[in-house]
């Protein structure tokens, strides 16, 4: 159950964050909640390798908020990106 909610999360935020992202940065319209779904994941693995007792508490969800925030930055960061300007140099 912790798993399908931290889906949930991570879709939600993702889309949110991406479509926020989506005017400043020609990125793939899927990336941003994929990003955001496998960090809202890995905090759900993380909860459970770290033992989380209770089913499903607020440290969980808040943990895996943040990473599924954070997911949706490294799709900001990989927007921002410049390619390499090999055009610039003139040719002898």
């Amino acid at each position: 159950m912790n798993f399908l909610f931290a889906v949930i999360i991570g879709v939600v935020i993702g889309l949110v964050g991406g479509l926020a992202l989506r005017g400043r940065q020609p990125n793939a319209i899927w990336l941003a909640p994929a990003l955001a779904v496998a960090g809202a994941l890995v905090a759900a693995v993380l909860a459970l390798i770290f033992g989380d007792d209770r089913q499903y508490g607020w440290k969980e969800i808040t943990l895996q908020i943040v990473l599924a925030i954070a997911g949706v930055a490294v799709t900001y960061f990989l927007g921002a990106r410049k390619p390499a300007d090999t055009a610039a140099t003139p040719a002898p």
